[in-house]
């Protein structure tokens, strides 16, 4: 009878070090993760079909190759590419004349895990609309690639989908939504 109380805790003393272990290798892939982050600030100001675009780098991250393209509208030629920018470095500017079927993209590549992944934010000039851009999962594109080939072959819906990833409208498109707990006040206790 003792035995099989000392295979028990044994068992459990093993499972808690493992789900240790696993915890602390969990938390160095996350620290890796978050510390290749950086915060990017985006904007578009329009003053009739004058926009003033801004682009922007803070936190600890540093973005490589960060381009500005313009589509639908006119303009001078877009700023030359910046092959790194960090935080404080000066911000990209650019003034061009855009119409309401413009939209503004910006576009880098940044270090993620054991590579790099090219990032993307678009601005829809009519609209005010962000969107940035996300890479599907290479599962996700496993699967899709099966799907658009049946699609093909039998000539069925889903021969035309995106393997790769898609633009995704962010969830803050205006001052308004960053303000932060300045602008609200703290909920009152006892009302």
């Amino acid at each position: 009878m003792w035995s099989v109380v000392a295979l028990t805790v044994a068992t459990f003393s093993v499972l808690l070090a493992v789900r240790r272990v696993v915890m602390v290798v969990s938390g160095l892939v996350f620290a890796r993760y978050v510390a290749v982050g950086g915060l990017a600030a985006f904007s578009v100001d329009r003053d009739g079909d004058i926009c003033r675009v801004r682009f922007e780098v803070g936190g600890p991250g540093v973005f490589h190759n960060v381009t500005m393209q313009l589509f639908g509208g006119d303009g001078p030629d877009p700023p030359a590419v910046r092959h790194t920018m960090a935080a404080g470095d000066r911000p990209i500017e650019w003034t061009v004349h855009a119409g309401d079927a413009a939209w503004v993209l910006v576009t880098w590549v940044r270090p993620y895990l054991q590579g790099v992944e090219s990032e993307a934010l678009a601005h829809v000039v009519q609209t005010g609309r962000l969107y940035e851009w996300r890479w599907y999962s290479e599962t996700t594109r496993y699967v899709r690639t099966v799907i658009r080939f049946v699609g093909r072959r039998w000539l069925l819906p889903g021969a035309d989908l995106a393997l790769y990833g898609r633009w995704r409208r962010t969830s803050s498109n205006s001052a308004e939504d960053l303000v932060g707990p300045d602008d609200t006040p703290p909920p009152q206790a006892g009302v």
